[in-house]
Formats: C-alpha cells, sequence, structure tokens
C-alpha cells in the first residue's frame, strides 16, 4: 500500500527535531501527528493508531526501547510499524530496539528520501498482512465448503503470488479444471507441481470425489504396477489377498500421477492403456475393469530428452501431454517472495510464526536468492528463521541461513592469504574496503551490503582515503 495520507505519529523529546520531520512529512504527502514524550505517545496511540510510529530512543522518562516494548506486547497495537530515530550507532542497543519490537531504524540526521522510501516500504508491508489476512478468510471459507462436499479435503490451500508467470499458471487451471483430459504438470522440484495438481481437482467437477497421489519415485518398480492397478489373491509371492489398486480408489475422482518420468516401461505401458481404452486389469486377473478417474501427472524430468534416450514412451508423453502447465522456478519470479514468505510466516506449522514480522531488509536478503529447492526451500528457511528468532518478534537477516547473507567473509579471507606480515587494524580495514570495491567494480551499494555498513559510511571511508578515492574515480 503506497498511502499518501497515511497517518504517522513523531515522538522526540527534541522541538527541532518535530519540527523537522513534521515539514518533511508533509512534504511527502503524509498526515503527521507528534508527541513530545513516551506518555504522550502511548494516549496518543489508545486514542487513535496511527499507521507508523517514528520513535526517538533517547527520551527523558519513557525512553523509546520501553515505550515500543509497551506497544508491541499490546493485542491492540503490536501489528503498527515502528521507526526508531537514533544517532546510536553501537551494536548492543541496535539488539536491544530490535529485542523491544522496532521494525527499522532511521540514523540522524534523516535524509528524505531514505525517510519516503522506508515508510513505502512499511506501508506496503503492512498492505500484504491486510491481504493475508483477508486470503486466510476465504481460504478458511472455502475450506469449510470442502469439508461439506468433499470430506476427503484435509486442508484448503491456494496458489500464492501476484507476478506475471504466477497469474499464467492460474490462468491455465481455470481453462483447464472442468475439462476430463490429462494435464501434465512440469517444472523443477519444490516449484508447487502437487498444489497445481490439488487445485485442478478441488476447484474441479470431481471435487465432491477422491483426490489420490502416487509417487513413482517413492515406490520400488516391482511394487508400482501393484500399487497402481491392484492385484488377485496369488499373482506373486506375499499377495495373500485380493487389493485394490490407486485407480480403482480414485474412482470418479482425481489420480495424480507425480514423478511419472520415473515410471518403469511396463507400467508406462499399462497406464497408456488406461488413457486410450480406460480399462485396466488387476496383476494376476484377466478380467478388464473400468476405470473412471482423471489423470493428472508430474515431473522435473525433461521428458522429451527421456524419450530420445528410450527412458520414456514417446505415445504415453503424447498422451498424456493434451495440456500443459508449467511451474517456474522461483528465481523466475521473485516479486512472490515477500507474499510467500508471509504466507509462510502466518501459516508456521509451529504455529510460532503468527505474531512475527520481517525486517525490510530480510525481505530484501529473500528476494536475492536463487532458490534452488524453490518454494519448498523458502517454506523450510521461514520455519528456521522461527526457531531462530526464537522470542524476538522480528525476524532479521541474521536469523537467516548464512548462504542467503552477504558473502562477508571470502574477501577477508583472500585478503588474509596474500597478507605475509602482520598490518595495523586501520590499514586492515581499508585493505578490506579496497578488496570488496574491486570484486563489485566500484559498485558502492553492493559494497556497502557486503561490508555491513550503510552507504553513506562507505561514502565518508573514500572521502577520507586517497587510495580508496582513487580506485572508485
Amino acid at each position: 500500500m503506497m498511502n499518501d495520507k497515511a497517518r504517522i505519529l513523531i515522538v522526540d523529546d527534541d522541538d527541532a527535531n518535530l519540527a523537522t520531520l513534521d515539514a518533511y512529512l508533509v512534504m511527502l504527502g503524509f498526515v503527521p501527528q507528534k508527541a513530545t514524550d513516551g506518555l504522550e505517545a502511548l494516549k496518543k496511540v489508545a486514542k487513535s493508531a496511527p499507521d507508523i510510529i517514528l520513535l526517538d530512543l533517547m527520551m527523558p522518562g519513557l525512553d523509546g526501547f520501553e515505550v515500543s516494548r509497551r506497544l508491541k506486547s499490546d493485542p491492540r497495537t503490536f501489528k503498527i510499524p515502528i521507526v526508531a530515530i537514533t544517532a546510536l550507532r553501537d551494536r548492543e542497543s541496535n539488539i536491544r530496539a530490535i529485542e523491544a519490537g522496532v521494525d527499522g531504524f532511521l540514523t540522524k540526521p534523516i535524509d528524505e528520501v531514505i525517510l519516503k522510501a522506508h515508510i513505502n516500504s512499511l506501508l506496503k508491508t503492512r498492505h500484504l498482512h491486510s491481504e493475508l489476512e483477508t486470503s486466510r478468510h476465504r481460504l478458511d471459507t472455502i475450506g469449510e465448503y470442502h469439508r461439506r462436499i468433499a470430506p476427503g479435503r484435509s486442508t484448503a490451500r491456494e496458489i500464492i503470488g501476484e507476478s506475471l508467470l504466477t497469474n499464467e499458471v492460474r490462468a491455465r487451471i481455470d481453462m483447464v479444471k472442468d475439462s476430463e483430459v490429462p494435464v501434465l504438470i512440469l517444472g523443477e522440484s519444490g516449484t508447487g507441481k502437487q498444489l497445481v495438481a490439488e487445485t485442478l481437482h478441488w476447484d474441479g467437477l470431481r471435487a465432491a470425489e477422491p483426490f489420490v497421489q502416487v509417487n513413482c519415485a517413492g515406490l520400488q518398480e516391482d511394487l508400482l504396477e501393484s500399487e497402481l492397478f491392484g492385484h488377485a489373491r496369488g499373482a506373486f509371492t506375499g499377495a495373500v489377498s485380493h487389493k485394490r489398486g490407486l485407480i480403482e480408489v480414485a474412482e470418479r475422482g482425481t489420480l495424480f500421477v507425480d514423478e511419472i518420468g520415473d515410471m518403469n516401461p511396463p507400467a508406462q505401458a499399462k497406464v497408456l492403456g488406461v488413457l486410450d481404452t480406460g480399462l485396466f486389469r488387476r496383476l494376476g486377473e484377466t478380467v478388464q475393469r473400468k476405470a473412471n478417474v482423471r489423470i493428472i501427472a508430474a515431473t522435473n524430468h525433461d521428458l522429451k530428452k527421456e524419450m530420445k534416450n528410450g527412458r520414456f514412451r514417446s505415445d504415453l508423453f503424447y498422451r498424456l501431454n493434451v495440456f500443459e502447465i508449467r511451474m517456474p522456478p522461483l528465481r523466475k519470479r521473485r516479486e512472490d517472495i515477500p507474499q510467500l514468505a508471509e504466507y509462510f510466516l502466518s501459516n508456521s506449522s509451529m504455529g510460532a510464526g503468527q505474531n512475527k514480522t520481517f525486517l525490510p531488509e530480510t525481505v530484501e536478503t529473500l528476494c536475492k536468492h536463487d532458490w534452488p529447492g524453490n518454494v519448498r526451500e523458502l517454506a523450510n528457511v521461514v520455519e528456521r528463521a522461527i526457531v531462530f528468532s526464537r522470542e524476538n518478534n522480528k525476524i532479521t537477516p541474521r536469523h537467516l541461513p548464512s548462504e542467503l547473507g552477504p558473502p562477508r567473509t571470502e574477501p577477508v579471507r583472500s585478503l588474509m592469504l596474500r597478507t605475509s606480515g602482520g598490518m595495523a587494524l586501520a590499514d586492515l580495514e581499508i585493505a578490506y574496503i579496497r578488496e570488496v570495491l574491486k570484486r563489485e567494480k566500484g559498485n558502492r551499494t553492493r559494497a556497502a551490503r557486503i561490508l555491513g555498513i550503510s552507504r553513506s559510511t562507505l561514502k565518508k571511508k573514500i572521502a577520507d582515503n586517497p587510495s580508496l578515492r582513487r580506485l572508485v574515480e
């Protein structure tokens, strides 16, 4: 939400700072309110909750740490974003502020461009939370509907994201959900192929009937045919009774064949027979049975390459590939990452993420990762972050796995390997900055991120050192 009428409460005991921030916010199109101490701030919030609070940490009496702690412990106000205004640069105070619940920092003197970007970022995050609440209510309604008409459905899930590629997937699902044609879902592991199959079933005409899944990669070859088609007593060693296969279990519903690229050739031939004739036999029987089932298949293999190598039947591929849905990898729909991360946070299996939020820089870190494990990897990272953040309401970049963060140590290691003698600490710092600037081809924003300092701090260090100035000129 980029709301130009957002109400912003400024809390500062310095009249000059209040006047400056008030003028900035009016100029930027926001509606400022002012409080000169912590108690006045709490009274104003209780009377009319603002959209964002800009809070000075160092105030006499009730300081900003305590104000934040009280607001974040109150269920009526804990969702209000709080930005700490501080001249403090020590790590201990920053940690205290994060533990008190602040959502971000602005360092004095305040830059109006940074101020606007920070506010807009927080408003957008708050808007996403609001949308997720609406979506969760809608999902609960859908879930109740399906519990009435299709009790086999355990949960109601939907495809999260508003990127162009995600909307294309939704459009293709809508085109074919009420059809009887087979569907082939392609995509890398962890992209959400099963979710597409579930959506095709639960939003389609067969929603009141069973949704049955089989994973070809998870079964031994000699068991797969029995699992799919069933068997008669005595059909093989250990077949002590008749058994229905999953095709019969899914009668009138949907059979989702996951990882069909791993299916063995004999089973491929029999699935082709079901698609062509609608008939099948249990193992050890001669009687043909009618299959009233819709088949949806998925794979992360390149089936055209598998056909060329003789590992997948071309006739089965073309019979399955009547309608294709390709799930894009997460790295190609990065704009969906914030919404997905918020979804996983709010719907954590541990239930511990519901009162937590991500700092803007945490979301930025998530968006920069390539996610080789796709959506499944993102879900696992969010679960891990919930555990590592413990009692904190704010998930910071330090709660994420090290491979998601900037490569802070590698430049130092390579630098130290090349340095045989001792160096003064100040000289080592300059050498480290020079190394990072070289690696990033003079890009100060990327270099500052790797160094773990602000861009303005890096700019000052460059200005103070002739060798660094020459490097970026």
